[in-house]
């Protein structure tokens, strides 16, 4: 026997996993609330998209009939369990080790906030530069991004365990070697077990692996839906994502319908010969430091990346004016007052909001100035702005706007507010503010 305390869920895939997992956010971390797990990880299939979700509900203290929540606290492991290939860059069969659509799996769990941000560079990455039926990463990128990272060898499709699978012992050792050298002490080698005789064979070896290579081992239960008996919508979700149906004898299945949030005590029945596995969950639980997490994920501020302006500007706010005043010129506006007035304003107004609340809107703009300017080079389509972007002379000078004039002059025109492009008015007595986090 073993109590739910002693025991946390690390490998467990959502609705996110992209018509791979049945279950939702909401019902995952429900069901192991009921169980009253300490712990529960989301690691869904090649994206991190269900994680701010996922920290939600572990953090809601409602339902969403606005019942009080008469359970223990859960903390929330953000992971994912990302597709692996020989090289990322290579978009061919060659460079797909299962097959045209196949990879291997790596789960990842972050530590802390700088494991939080190299997940996301790794997730980034794996579209950007890796995606080829699948995002994909490779020993390359993942040891350039694995500070705060815990690292687990997956399910069969793991690297180690398609070793294993074909009698390749001495090719999963070294592939274990490699990634406790990219990992250290934060490495764990995964044991599951589903009625699977492939899962069944290579056991042995992965504790065989352990043992020589000092490797601790991790239980998990490869969770795609709460409870047993929504295993065969499992099978429709299935059939629905390879375009097959369930009455055809070859079609994609799981056998056993194992695939569910099991007790602790129910994976004690299976593993009972090795309890630390079962433990070892709560080790890695313990690793993650989501306070750190959590306190820069949600910190009040915008969050923006860094704008290279020109060496002869000192700052993204003096590049902002350069621009800005070209495109007057451009426009023939800096011969008319009141052109020149509304631009000085915006100018200010974006000053007064960096000096008094540290709002970047500087950056802001010449981000999307950039992106615009780019597509407007290459012939890409690009819509005219956002509704209340209208109403600002200095989008229009930037040329991300255009149409009407957003003033009224002679007589004729809208006077719009430009103030609502950046959410409230008066800004400049603004001390502190909620519109961003």
């Amino acid at each position: 026997m073993i109590s739910n305390k002693s025991f946390v869920h690390i490998h467990t895939h959502s609705d996110y996993s992209e018509f791979d997992g049945l279950a939702s956010v909401d019902s995952l971390v429900t069901t192991a609330r009921n169980f009253g797990f300490p712990a529960l990880a989301l690691t869904d299939h090649g994206n991190l998209g269900g994680l701010i979700k996922f920290i939600q509900a572990c953090e809601a203290t409602k339902d969403k009939k606005g019942n009080e929540i008469h359970s223990d606290p859960i903390k929330p492991l953000l992971g994912g369990e990302l597709y692996m290939s020989k090289s990322r860059f290579n978009k061919d069969v060659e460079s797909q080790p299962l097959g045209q659509r196949g990879n291997y799996h790596v789960v990842l769990i972050a530590k802390n906030w700088k494991g939080y941000q190299n997940l996301c560079s790794l997730s980034h990455f794996a579209y950007t530069e890796g995606f080829y039926f699948s995002p994909r990463i490779d020993f390359d990128l993942l040891s350039k991004h694995s500070e705060g990272l815990i690292c687990s060898s997956a399910c069969l499709k793991g690297i180690i365990n398609q070793n294993l699978l074909y009698d390749k012992y001495e090719e999963a050792k070294r592939a274990a070697g490699i990634f406790k050298d990219i990992f250290g002490n934060n490495f764990f080698l995964e044991v599951m077990y589903h009625g699977i005789p492939a899962e069944k064979q290579v056991i042995p070896d992965i504790f065989k692996l352990s043992s020589e290579l000092d490797i601790p081992v991790m239980a998990t239960n490869d969770i795609h839906y709460t409870t047993k008996d929504k295993a065969e919508s499992q099978e429709v979700l299935t059939c629905m994502s390879t375009r097959t149906c369930l009455s055809n004898p070859k079609r994609l299945r799981q056998p056993y319908a194992e695939f569910y949030m099991k007790s602790a005590d129910e994976m004690y029945k299976i593993f009972k010969d090795n309890p630390n596995c079962l433990t070892n969950t709560v080790s890695v639980a313990e690793m993650v430091d989501h306070d750190d997490i959590r306190s820069n994920l949600f910190v009040k501020r915008m969050r923006l990346p860094e704008f290279e302006t020109p060496e002869q500007f000192s700052s993204p706010m003096e590049y902002l004016k350069d621009l800005a005043w070209k495109g007057m010129r451009d426009l023939g506006w800096d011969k008319k007052q009141v052109y020149v007035d509304a631009l000085e304003k915006e100018l200010t107004d974006i000053q007064v909001a960096k000096e008094n609340n540290n709002y970047d809107f500087a950056t802001y703009f010449l981000i999307v100035w950039d992106i615009v300017n780019f597509a407007r080079e290459n012939g890409i389509f690009r819509a005219p702005g956002r509704g209340s972007g209208y109403a600002s002379v200095l989008l229009r000078c930037l040329k991300v706007c255009y149409g009407p004039s957003p003033l009224k002059e002679n007589g004729k025109g809208f006077d719009l507010f430009w103030e609502r492009f950046l959410a409230f008015k008066n800004l400049r007595y603004i001390k502190s503010s909620d519109f961003f986090d």
